[in-house]
């Protein structure tokens, strides 16, 4: 139990706070759970650390919102950096969510909450006083993602899903086989405009997201990550290598501009280098690069050697008769009157 003095006074910062109510309930726990909240903070208002008060999500710190809800002003809030904290009906708790109430929650597990939440908010102060001062962060290999999603899809583990976070925040859901992803329509269309950072998001063990967000073809997510991940050729690709594709991606889902469909239309028909590729299909060398890094991110990129090089392959593996098989055939031409 929390010890708590009814004398107890508030020394700390005076908090905002909202609870979002989703627009239509369907459960009655979830109903429940808003009530049982709303009592909590009233009731023990003025005896933790710092005052909670209850207000509209605009002006609030910290929105509590129900895990189910997709309105996509949640996004827009926890983009604006303020602290969302979910309520969850029984049996959909994630535990590698910490700001989570699984309903039915004790009030300690709510006071518990708010005096996280508390050191939450005054870290975030400090971390925004000492901005200034901060070191310069460590640069971000905008390979990351996209080589792990690569991994995934070697590994094809499709009975596992993985969350993807931007520090504590979930971003998106993605099935251990790289083969499918959930994430709300805003985070989705960031995908496809390159506004989202997926090499900043850390993959952690997660939960089937089963009713939730919808889920999406993985190969989406692939062609964006690896075309947005750099204006450089990744690391695993080299201009002078003559490239085809094995085949086509889901371009129904993904919706290329024309000078992509010239491209992945060229590989599909013959191999090419990057310098051919520019003459071929008549694009910038930046559109031409990006979309090799998608169809590389695809893993749909198949390298082709030259015809010369295959001449040397050949050449070096052709079996040469050995010295004692040489020596048996003069003496067969011997014996036979041949001469050697």
């Amino acid at each position: 139990m929390v010890a708590l003095s009814p004398l107890a006074v508030a020394t700390g910062s005076d908090r905002r706070i909202a609870l979002f109510k989703p627009a239509a309930l369907t459960d009655e726990r979830v109903t429940h759970a808003w009530q049982l909240l709303d009592s909590i903070l009233w009731a023990f208002q003025g005896t933790t650390r710092s005052n909670w008060a209850i207000t509209n999500p605009d002006v609030a710190e910290v929105v509590v919102v129900y895990a189910q809800d997709h309105d996509q002003r949640i996004t827009g809030w926890r983009d604006g950096g303020k602290v969302i904290v979910e309520i969850a009906a029984e049996g959909l708790a994630d535990p590698a969510v910490q700001n989570r109430l699984v309903y039915p929650f004790r009030t300690q597990q709510v006071l518990v909450l708010l005096e996280r939440l508390d050191a939450q908010l005054d870290a975030a102060t400090r971390s925004a006083v000492s901005d200034a001062t901060a070191q310069p962060e460590a640069p971000v290999d905008p390979w990351s993602f996209v080589e792990a999603l690569r991994t995934l899809r070697s590994v094809q583990n499709s009975a596992t899903w993985l969350v993807g976070r931007d520090g504590r925040a979930p971003v998106l859901w993605l099935r251990g086989d790289a083969g499918a992803y959930a994430t709300d329509n805003v985070t989705v269309q960031a995908i496809r405009s390159g506004s989202l950072c997926l090499n900043r998001l850390t993959l952690q063990k997660g939960v089937d997201p089963r009713g939730g967000p919808a889920q999406r073809s993985g190969v989406e997510l692939s062609w964006f990550a690896g075309y947005y991940a750099s204006s450089q050729l990744a690391p695993g690709l080299k201009p002078a290598v003559r490239y085809r594709i094995a085949q086509w991606p889901n371009f129904g889902l993904i919706r290329p501009p024309p000078a992509q469909l010239r491209i992945v239309a060229g590989l599909s028909s013959a191999a090419a280098n990057l310098e051919e590729i520019l003459v071929r299909a008549k694009v910038t060398a930046e559109d031409a690069i990006r979309t090799l890094n998608a169809l590389y991110a695809c893993d749909v990129l198949i390298v082709v050697e030259s015809d010369e090089k295959r001449m040397e392959a050949t050449a070096r593996t052709m079996v040469q008769p050995r010295a004692g098989f040489a020596s048996f055939l003069r003496n067969v031409r011997k014996h036979l009157g041949l001469g050697a």
